[in-house]
Order: structure tokens, then sequence, then C-alpha cells
């Protein structure tokens, strides 16, 4: 009964490449895991940025400056409304994602790469940011995924861990 309440928890979230423990783990729990991990930081928007790319840097991720993305200026380009300071930063550890792109199962994963750190700023003029949580996404694949995630968590959590 369990397996077929968790395939289709799984059709339902449309995650049908979700294992089977990581949904039921999920029964009983929120439907809608945290896919997502919103800090609010210290600093200001731009000394975020800053400090948020040095981090990153600092534990060997790549981060060139063609991959960043200032929303609020394209928008307002665009569409003529301001959303406000708004930017992403897309970010790699190259090894890691050989490990996952090498695995033909795994390669549906390219759409989540690089990595996307936003940062932005609320009407509550304080800073935030953003990103994918790494331990749910080895949750839901398992195996291999699961292993670079539990490393790769830890490191985007101090990226994101600022000071003044």
């Amino acid at each position: 009964m369990k397996i077929i309440i968790s395939l289709i928890v799984g059709a339902i979230l449309g995650i049908g490449s979700l294992q089977i423990p990581a949904v039921q783990q999920m029964i009983g729990k929120s439907l809608a895991p945290q896919m997502l991990i919103e800090v609010e930081s210290p600093l200001d928007f731009y000394d975020t940025l800053d400090q948020l790319v040095e981090n990153a840097k600092a534990a060997g991720w790549k981060v060139p400056e063609k991959w960043r993305v200032n929303f609020q200026r394209n928008l307002l380009r665009v569409t003529g409304v301001d959303i406000g300071p708004n930017e992403v930063i897309k970010m790699c550890e190259p090894e890691a994602a050989v490990r996952m792109l090498k695995h033909d199962e795994y390669k549906l994963l390219t759409t989540m790469m690089p990595c996307t750190i936003a940062v932005y700023e609320k009407s509550n003029g304080k800073t935030y940011i953003s990103m994918m949580n790494m331990e749910i996404l080895g949750l839901m694949y398992g195996g291999e995924i699961a292993e670079i995630a539990k490393e790769l968590a830890p490191q985007m959590k101090k990226m994101v861990t600022l000071s003044k």
C-alpha cells in the first residue's frame, strides 16, 4: 500500500524519477518540500553580492562574470517595472558537475546547472539570498547524487553565511 501511495504522490508532484523511499519520507510531511532555501543577509544588497562571490571562489567554485544576470535592470528595460535590486549569480563546482553528468541517468540535472543563487531586496528593505536546497536534491535522487549533495550542501551554506 505504501508503494502505491508513494507512486501516486510522485505522480502528483511530477517527480516520476523520485526514488520511492524519498517519497515515503515525504508522506505525512508537507507535499511541497522546501526545494529552495532563503537566508536574510546582514549586509546591504551590493555587499551581499560581493561577499557571496568571494565566498564561492574561496570554496573553489567557478563564478564567471558572464553568468551574472541583473533581473532588475533587464525587467525594467523590457517591462518598465522596477522590481527592486535583484541579481542572479550562477556558479559551478566543476568536479561535482563532472561526477554527475558523466552518467546518462543524471544528465537531466543539467537543467539546474550551473547552480543559481539569487540576491534580492524585499519591500522591507532587507536583502535576501535564495538557493536550491542540495539536501532535498540528494534525498530525491539518492545514490551518487546524494553523496555529491552531501558534499556541496555545507559549502553552499558556508557561502551564504555572511558577516558585517
